[in-house]
């Protein structure tokens, strides 16, 4: 019942016929649930009442389906016993968290177990981490895998953010000033090259690339490690483009403020109830923000380029994301074709999500 879950809905309840599903919204509070089931055009949910705080009623929930998709966050206060509960009830498992800490986490607490109860476990199936992950594999899938390569991925948006994002923000900035932020490594390869994440003006694409500390190279250099012969000796680097240098300052003196005021509670509580959950930027905001993710890999012989772009990145692309990914795990399901663990979205769904993504009129190239 959430920003972001309401959109979720609204796409699942266009989209839900035509790929033979039953679902459900699951939330602590019947009326908002009620109101959303009302609301939804299309195929009418089911409810679930589940709260949080009730370990019983996520097992429950969770015991009563096949796939649970979770948008309540920050996932680092609130995502733990839902994951929990899916594993122990052999229940496939996806998120659409963007934080490092909860990510690495859930790769060490259930990589092992998730394998054992055959159960799918998939974080960051929306803009985190999507658009810069698949766009990095389908990257380097062009060039020849046993040569060392560089692959860099810049995003330009001009997108708002929803309170629960920003509340996310926050939360992990804390965490971060706090030192909270070991989590798995992933075994380089010994012929990989050297990339020094700074910020500079890039000729590659003519503008201020800022480095982005963000969940997506988490993701990215997890897809390496495990699935090696498709990355082979691969470095890895993520930027935000501006225009001027004076847009760099515009950008990262907020975020560098923040990371300093957040050590104090008062600003906290005041930034998590000025940003609260809910909230989001308009339908007339999203339908005129748009995103583009482009990624550029080379190495001493080749240089590819792939670009993913499309509409609104953390709402109305995200719902599709996030659905579509859902929906690619019941296909795989009824086709017998699962593979089991704590997975990346490219392990998890791989090129049956493109072209899904591609039909739902996101731009991959």
């Amino acid at each position: 019942t959430g920003f972001t879950g309401k959109l979720i809905a609204k796409y699942l309840a266009e989209n839900g016929s035509q790929e033979n599903i039953r679902w459900a919204i699951a939330g602590r509070d019947f009326e908002k649930l009620q109101t959303l089931q009302s609301n939804v055009v299309g195929l009418k949910p089911e409810i679930v009442v589940a709260d949080i705080k009730n370990y019983e009623s996520l097992s429950l929930m969770a015991s009563s389906t096949h796939v649970l998709m979770n948008t309540v966050g920050p996932f680092n206060w609130y995502g733990y016993d839902v994951v929990k509960a899916c594993v122990e009830n052999h229940t496939h498992y996806l998120d659409i968290t963007g934080e490092p800490l909860f990510v690495n986490k859930i790769y060490d607490l259930y990589k092992d177990k998730a394998q054992e109860n055959q159960c799918t476990i998939v974080n960051c199936c929306g803009f985190d981490s999507i658009p810069a992950e698949f766009a990095t594999w389908m990257t380097v899938r062009k060039m020849n895998a046993n040569d060392p390569k560089t692959v860099q991925t810049f995003i330009r948006t001009n997108a708002s953010f929803s309170g629960g994002t920003l509340t996310t923000a926050i939360n992990a900035l804390y965490e971060q000033s706090k030192g909270n932020t070991s989590g798995s490594r992933y075994k380089k390869h010994p012929n990989a090259p050297k990339h020094a994440l700074k910020l500079h003006f890039s000729k590659l694409i003519h503008g201020w690339a800022i480095p982005m500390p963000v969940v997506d190279p988490h993701i990215v250099k997890r897809s390496a490690a495990t699935l090696s012969d498709d990355y082979g000796p691969f470095a890895y680097g993520q930027y935000f483009v501006r225009s001027s240098f004076w847009k760099v300052l515009g950008t990262i003196f907020p975020i560098g403020m923040a990371a300093l005021l957040v050590r104090f509670e008062w600003f906290r509580k005041r930034m998590y109830k000025k940003y609260h959950s809910g909230s989001g930027p308009t339908e007339e905001k999203r339908n005129s923000s748009k995103f583009e993710v482009k990624v550029i890999g080379i190495s001493q012989n080749e240089k590819v380029e792939t670009v993913f772009s499309g509409g609104d990145p953390g709402y109305n692309e995200t719902a599709k994301m996030f659905s579509e990914a859902a929906f690619c795990i019941v296909e795989k399901s009824r086709n017998h074709q699962m593979e089991y663990g704590v997975l990346t979205p490219v392990q998890a769904f791989g090129l049956p999500l493109v072209e899904r993504l591609r039909n739902k009129g996101i731009r991959i190239e």
